[in-house]
C-alpha cells in the first residue's frame, strides 16, 4: 500500500477544503484511513512536503509506528519540519540523492501580556523537546545535540542526512544536487477560516461550526502568513501565485461563479443619462454587499437613469411653462396679444412633445 505524504500536513477538519480545490495535502484521517486499507501490508510511504501542523504530524507518526507490518519511508523531494517527524516512522528511510530533510524549532502566534509570552514561549520548548523524540529514537543523538541543529534551522543533504543517522539509505549512486527550492503552499488559516463557514463552498450547504486550529506550526518561516481576515480579493492581491493555483486547479462552482460575476458586474458600461457617483454606488453595492447578479445590476442602473432623465424632463417642462407664464403677463395691444400667442402655440407644440398634453 502506497501512502503519499505531499503538500502541507493539515488537521482532518481542513481536509476537505483542499481537497475542494484539489490540492494536494495531507491530514491524520487520510493516513489512517489508508493505513486500515492495508491490513498488515507492507506500507510505502512516500514523502515531499515543507511541514505544517506539529500535532497532526505526530498523529500520522504514531499511525505509522504503531503499525504492526513494514513500513518503508522514502524522502523523494522534501521533508521539512513537521515532514521529517513523519519520516521518522519508517523502519527503513531512504532518501533520493537530490532530495532534503530540515528541521528546526516549532513556532505559534500568539497576543496578550509578558505572561502570555512567557507561558508560550515554555510551550514551544516543550513542543521542540517532544519532536526530539522522534529525531533520537532514529539517529541516536543527544537531545541537546538536536536542539541545537533545531535552533539552526538545519538543512541536510541525502548525504547529511546519512551521516547523521536521519536516514538508513541514499537511493541510487547519483552525486548530490542542491534542491531549488520549497514549493509546499499552505492555504492562510483565515482563509480556511472563511471557506469553512461559507455555505455556499459545503458539499451538503451546511456550515462547518468548527474552531480555528491553534497547533503551533513548524512550516518553514518563508512561509508563514499573516493572520488576518482574508477576502478572495485579498488573497489575489496579497498572494497572487496561490489564488492563480487556486482558480486553475479548483475548477470549483462557487469560486469560479464568483469570479464571473464580479467580472459580469465589472463590464457594465455607464448610461449618459446617470451620474459617475451613482453609477459606482450601484455597482459597488452589487459586488461587496448585495451580491446580485450582472443582469439585477443592469437593471437597477437602468431604472437609476430612467429616474434621472424623467427628473430631467420634469425640470424642463417646469421651466418652459414658467417662460409661458411669462410671455403672457406681458402688457401690450393688439400685436402683443398676437405676438404671446404664437409663443403660446410654441409652448404648447413644446410642452406636447413631452407627453404634457395641450395647455389650457
Amino acid at each position: 500500500m502506497k501512502i503519499n505524504i505531499k503538500g502541507p500536513i493539515i488537521p482532518t477538519s481542513s481536509q476537505w477544503i483542499y481537497d475542494y480545490f484539489e490540492m494536494e495535502a495531507v491530514s491524520p484521517k487520510r493516513v489512517a484511513d489508508l493505513i486500515e486499507q492495508a491490513n498488515g501490508e507492507p506500507l510505502d510511504v512516500e514523502i515531499n512536503s515543507g511541514g505544517g501542523s506539529v500535532f497532526d504530524a505526530s498523529e500520522i507518526y504514531y499511525a505509522l509506528k504503531n503499525y504492526a507490518g513494514d513500513v518503508v519511508v522514502t524522502i523523494v523531494g522534501l521533508a521539512a519540519s513537521a515532514a521529517s517527524v513523519i519520516a521518522m516512522a519508517g523502519k527503513n528511510v531512504r532518501i533520493a540523492p537530490t532530495a532534503q530533510m530540515m528541521i528546526h524549532n516549532a513556532s505559534t502566534i500568539q497576543a496578550g501580556d509578558y505572561r502570555d509570552m512567557q507561558h508560550t514561549a515554555e510551550f514551544l520548548k516543550n513542543t521542540n523537546k517532544t519532536i526530539t523524540a522522534a529525531y533520537r529514537l532514529k539517529s541516536g543523538k543527544t537531545d541537546e545535540e538536536l536542539l541545537a541543529l533545531m535552533d539552526e534551522e538545519t538543512w541536510f543533504t541525502a548525504e547529511q542526512a546519512l551521516k547523521n543517522g536521519l536516514v538508513d539509505e541514499v537511493l541510487f549512486d547519483s552525486p548530490i544536487q542542491a534542491v531549488a527550492s520549497v514549493d509546499s503552499i499552505t492555504l492562510p488559516q483565515a482563509f480556511i477560516d472563511k471557506i469553512r463557514n461559507d455555505v455556499r463552498f459545503r458539499p451538503d450547504g451546511s456550515l462547518a461550526n468548527q474552531a480555528p486550529s491553534q497547533a503551533p506550526s513548524t512550516t518553514p518561516s518563508n512561509q508563514k502568513e499573516g493572520n488576518k481576515d482574508m477576502e478572495l480579493e485579498e488573497l489575489k492581491n496579497t498572494h497572487p501565485a496561490l489564488f492563480e493555483q487556486v482558480v486553475a486547479l479548483g475548477r470549483t462552482e462557487g469560486a469560479t461563479a464568483e469570479i464571473k460575476r464580479i467580472e459580469a458586474i465589472d463590464s457594465l458600461k455607464k448610461p449618459q443619462d446617470i451620474s459617475a457617483e451613482a453609477f459606482n454606488e450601484i455597482v459597488h453595492d452589487a459586488k461587496f454587499v448585495s451580491n446580485a447578479t450582472a443582469g439585477d445590476t443592469a437593471m437597477k442602473i437602468l431604472n437609476s437613469a430612467s429616474l434621472n432623465a424623467q427628473q430631467a424632463k420634469d425640470s424642463f417642462l417646469e421651466n418652459v411653462q414658467r417662460d409661458a407664464s411669462n410671455v403672457n403677463a406681458v402688457p401690450g395691444g393688439d400685436a402683443s396679444n398676437q405676438h404671446a400667442s404664437k409663443d403660446d402655440e410654441q409652448v404648447n407644440d413644446l410642452v406636447a412633445a413631452f407627453g404634457g398634453g395641450k395647455r389650457a
